[in-house]
């Protein structure tokens, strides 16, 4: 399934205050998805004369003692036996397929880099080629799944050649899992609701999830549910660490996708749906979707503004572990026109350009290109989109106010500049 509709379907503006200082707290180590504990195989004390009894053998009428086992034989046995079980363990953990092991810990960045690049993806092949011969990308999400209202989960036009060739190249993949029906059109809140509702429907949608996770070969569940209803925020807060469980206790991983906001519990609904203090706590990622500042539901403007990308990761870094946090990153923009407005893929506003010759400005709050100019049919655009200088901008940030933090999560990896990946390389190397 390709896309070419940017992530979030915000149900209202997002405007945010400007940035206010932030106390910068020092996260402590935090505990790392372990593996179920392998149990190791114990010698049962021997009864009477410490070993198996056996008849003697007569010599004579003398009936002989029996012989008592060595303890090294015993050691022997039980090094065996251990190194047994770790082998079986060893091989539970892999995919049926083969493959990399399934390790339940998030893997270091490649490629020299200190932080972790992570990206959606839809079924093109094209973005993740380009991203892996730049060995620029840690982690695809694969943007496929949808869970209906009594927890069941469906796949839409799955590739899972794609997870096989993300993991032989030492790229972790997780299934994104929505709550779209039929995983198109508009996010649901009435799927959310009845899930988070249940118990029962709780139970069946967390092993829905890790039977996903497990049998296709993923490495973790992306949950991207969008429009919960505020009044369930802790109940999603409870799904996801039963989740995050579920699936840790099978050596995978748990991330999320979250508006967002510079305080809690939020100012409108989809936000407060989120506790990050909360979600924080037991999923291993929390991918904060610092995108979709303007769109179809404003005037012009750009995806992230500097100021406002800065707010949220500071106040979301006083209250979850830094190395937990993924700072949103658009690859797309928007393009306002009379009539409406449409998504604009990086590719395209590049080759707009460069066919008309158009000369771009760079918005100075955001680092975004800015352009604007009449068709001819005499409708007159204004556009806002990410190119090559607008994406080291944004890395600079990164690289200067949150160098502690996880990584960026990409939306979306689909019709990008292909040399936006050289310079996430390039840049996130220094």
């Amino acid at each position: 399934m390709e896309s070419s509709s940017p992530h979030p379907t915000p149900s209202q503006p997002q405007p945010e205050p400007q940035p206010q200082p932030e106390p910068q707290p020092q996260p402590g180590p935090q505990p790392r998805p372990g593996a179920s504990p392998i149990s190791s195989p114990r010698a049962e004390p021997s009864a009477g004369d410490g070993g198996d009894r056996r008849a003697g053998h007569r010599a004579g009428g003398v009936r002989r003692p029996p012989a008592r086992r060595r303890p090294l034989l015993i050691l022997v046995l039980v090094a065996a036996l251990l190194l047994a079980a770790l082998a079986a363990a060893a091989l539970i953990t892999r995919h049926h397929a083969g493959g990399p092991a399934f390790t339940g810990h998030v893997n270091a960045p490649q490629g020299g880099r200190h932080q972790r690049v992570t990206a959606w993806l839809t079924s093109t092949s094209r973005s993740l080629d380009t991203a892996l011969a730049a060995h620029a990308l840690d982690e695809v999400d694969c943007d496929w799944y949808t869970i209906d209202a009594r927890g069941a989960v469906s796949a839409g036009p799955e590739n899972l050649a794609l997870v096989k060739a993300a993991r032989a190249h030492g790229v972790q993949a997780f299934a994104t899992v929505t709550n779209r029906p039929g995983g198109k059109g508009s996010f649901t809140s009435s799927i959310a609701r009845s899930i988070l509702s249940s118990p029962d429907t709780q139970k069946q949608a967390i092993d829905s999830l890790v039977a996903l996770a497990v049998g296709k070969g993923y490495d973790g569940i992306d949950i991207d549910w969008e429009l919960v209803p505020a009044a369930q925020r802790d109940a999603f807060s409870r799904f996801m660490a039963g989740l995050a469980t579920a699936l840790h206790a099978r050596h995978r991983l748990l991330s999320v996708a979250v508006f967002a906001k510079t305080s809690e519990p939020g100012k409108w609904d989809s936000q407060k749906a989120s506790d990050y203090r909360a979600l924080g706590a037991v999923v291993d990622e929390l991918k904060i979707m610092t995108y979709s500042y303007s769109g179809p539901w404003s005037s012009p403007g750009p995806q992230a503004p500097l100021a406002w990308t800065r707010a949220v990761i500071d106040f979301a870094r006083t209250i979850v572990p830094a190395r937990k946090i993924y700072m949103g990153l658009p690859f797309y923009g928007f393009d306002w026109h009379k009539g409406g407005t449409t998504a604009v893929q990086a590719a395209d506003a590049v080759a707009l350009v460069a066919a008309h010759h158009f000369k771009v400005a760079h918005d100075a709050a955001s680092g975004e290109a800015d352009l604007s100019y009449t068709d001819s049919a005499g409708v007159t655009h204004v556009l806002w989109f990410m190119d090559r200088q607008a994406l080291a901008t944004k890395l600079g940030l990164l690289e200067s106010a949150f160098p502690g933090i996880g990584g960026v999560a990409i939306w979306q990896a689909y019709r990008e500049d292909p040399g936006f990946w050289t310079v996430i390389a390039q840049t996130m190397s220094r």
